[in-house]
């Protein structure tokens, strides 16, 4: 008991057995801020104690002994002043790498006993010491730059965290141009990025407010180039760079390299005669006049669209989704034209302009963010006599189609791809047999013309591209499921024959997803006149020229739309052979981790559904506006 009396609380609190709670309480051990652990060793069992208020009584203690001048080594003098801040080289040193190389580092400083510190002013050098004390740091607007100038110089960096929040928290439409002032004269990296996100979601608010002329060029310059820019026409974008132009007669020189952010060809003519070109700038310098130039050649061309594509005539966002169009629904077998898109946020399907007629097992490909919808069927029927020729194109910037020129052949069950700025339109069947044609759309001109031919007629395969050439896999040929994979060179015109897959498949789907080709579901004949569903998957490296299998999908789709959406494979509806029946299911594969899961529904069951990736404005803002009124017309 003698011994006891010797040792500190802590160490008594190590005698008192885990379990006997009454003995804790007695001694007050959750009073005491003492935390304990146990590990056992050969020499017996070690208890190892921690106090969590042995630093803050510390850190108390040393800013009494401050306060009271005692055992201070040295006095800080800020570059304002005379001021004098005793101080504990230690404290300082333990708590800076300025300090700690100014005070063992072999400089002058090391042993003087005033310093003056030309780096920092009194208030932010006071703020500084007060922060090591005490943990403590009040702020306001007042007091923020000199106490972002002390921290940078002396490298006290949770001094500098505490100013990022301090001004994240408090910005504002009044103040956030001097709050993006300060984060770009202190390269406050994650403030400017904050505030650069502040101004793009409120810009037309900040539009009607005195703050706008105030923004410097550059942050100006990066709002007005943003494709996160939302709820501005392209007009209201223009005349508000105007409006920061006049605002100083030595901005003007500033007017080419501000109207380069400004998408002209998305404005309408009449836009462009009423409200641009009356400008005076936009007439007699240069590079305005090109700009406007380049919009009305863009205009000029509604075909060649997609293969002009640039900074300028994309669409002002960065809200990608997935989307799907068409398909058979399952009870009444009527053949859908809707187009919709996924939104995760709200975890719902949404609805854009629909087709101008219902489609299902067609064609879909993506050039330039402009969807083109080819051939496929309006009525269902099995066999693909109702195979049509016509080919639509959506434009996501206005929420509108159009049509342009037709297949030369009628085709359903065919598979297409987007390959080097052209389409190419591959086997397929129609009312007249199976097809071995592959066609090839050019943009520039409108018009589809034969490449060479498949080396059999091929219905019910699939299709995808990597470094530029076109792989085709399975299908059937004379009723006969294949498992072939040829290789399509759209440069010599040619086919080539590589590795065949391990099953024979149709009406399966295939994706690209970094350097490997994926195959996915599908069916195949089972013998008996009947179907059953493919579940396994695998995929081919071209590199290679090998095949390797993946995991297995949880249920069987065939005749589907398949889309690659943040690095992930996304397989959406169809028709399950062994359940008979057109399903809603969405599937989605992760190829890092090897792994399938169910993640939504579609809105009802479609089978010959068609899917892709496509960015389109933020479904809140999809309903239609007549600032999005397309500008175009086809001759």
């Amino acid at each position: 008991l003698r011994g006891c009396l010797h040792i500190g609380a802590t160490q008594l609190l190590s005698l008192v057995e885990d379990d006997d709670a009454h003995m804790k309480v007695a001694l007050g051990y959750g009073d005491m801020g003492i935390s304990a652990h146990l590990q056992p060793s050969k020499t017996g069992n070690t208890r190892f104690f921690t106090s969590n208020t042995h630093s803050s009584v510390v850190l108390q203690g040393f800013d009494q002994l401050r306060i009271e001048g005692l055992l201070c080594d040295v006095t800080l003098v800020a570059g304002d002043g005379d001021e004098a801040f005793p101080v504990h080289r230690a404290m300082m040193a333990s708590s800076s790498d300025y300090f700690k190389a100014m005070f063992t580092g072999g400089m002058k400083e090391q042993d003087l006993m005033c310093i003056k510190l030309h780096g920092v002013n009194r208030i932010g050098l006071k703020k500084i010491i007060d922060f090591i004390y005490t943990a403590k740091l009040s702020l306001n607007m007042e007091n923020l730059q000199d106490t972002l100038e002390a921290a940078s110089f002396l490298q006290i960096l949770p001094v500098l965290d505490f100013c990022k929040v301090f001004l994240i928290s408090g910005v504002s439409l009044d103040n956030c141009v001097e709050v993006g002032r300060i984060a770009n004269a202190y390269n406050l990296t994650e403030v400017d990025k904050y505030v650069n996100n502040f101004i793009l979601k409120n810009f037309p608010s900040l539009l009607g407010t005195g703050e706008f002329v105030k923004l410097p060029f550059d942050r100006l310059a990066f709002v007005l180039s943003s494709n996160s820019l939302k709820h501005c026409t392209e007009l209201d974008l223009f005349k508000a760079a105007c409006r920061w132009l006049r605002y100083e007669d030595s901005r003007m020189d500033f007017a080419p390299k501000l109207m380069k952010n400004i998408r002209f060809p998305l404005m309408n003519p009449q836009e462009l005669i009423n409200h641009v070109q009356t400008v005076d700038f936009m007439r007699t310098d240069n590079t305005c006049v090109n700009l406007l130039l380049e919009a009305s050649n863009y205009q000029m061309m509604p075909y060649m669209q997609p293969v002009m594509q640039s900074e300028r005539t994309a669409i002002r966002s960065d809200s990608a989704h997935l989307v799907t169009l068409g398909g058979v629904l399952r009870q009444q077998l009527v053949v859908s034209k809707e187009l919709r898109l996924f939104d995760e946020k709200a975890h719902e399907w949404k609805a854009l302009a629909p087709m101008d007629a219902p489609r299902y097992q067609h064609g879909i490909a993506v050039i330039g963010n402009f969807l083109y919808v080819v051939g496929g069927q309006s009525n269902y029927d099995t066999k693909g006599k109702t195979a049509v020729d016509t080919v639509f194109r959506y434009d996501p910037r206005y929420n509108k189609w159009m049509q342009v020129a037709c297949l030369n052949e009628k085709r359903t069950f065919f598979h297409l791809s987007a390959l080097k700025g052209h389409l190419y339109a591959v086997g397929g069947r129609n009312a007249a047999g199976e097809l071995a044609t592959v066609e090839c759309y050019n943009p520039r001109t409108n018009e589809w013309t034969y490449v060479a031919k498949m080396n059999e007629p091929h219905y019910g395969h699939a299709g995808t591209v990597y470094g530029g050439y076109m792989y085709i896999s399975g299908g059937i040929t004379h009723d006969t499921f294949q498992k072939e994979l040829m290789c399509f060179d759209p440069d010599a015109d040619k086919w080539t024959q590589k590795a065949p897959m391990t099953t024979v498949r149709g009406l399966h789907c295939m994706c690209t997803v970094g350097d490997r080709l994926y195959v996915i579901g599908g069916n195949h004949f089972r013998g008996t006149s009947d179907y059953d569903d493919v579940l396994s998957c695998e995929y081919y490296s071209p590199a290679l020229d090998l095949w390797t299998p993946i995991a297995a999908m949880l249920r069987g789709q065939s005749d589907v739309g398949v889309a690659v959406f943040e690095n992930k494979i996304y397989v959406v509806g169809g028709y399950s052979w062994n359940n008979r029946c057109m399903v809603e299911i969405v599937q989605k594969y992760d190829p890092e981790k090897d792994e399938w899961h169910k993640v939504f529904d579609l809105p009802e069951s479609l089978g010959g559904i068609r899917a892709c990736t496509l960015t389109v404005f933020p479904p809140e803002d999809i309903s239609g506006s007549p600032s999005r009124e397309s500008p175009l017309s086809a001759p």
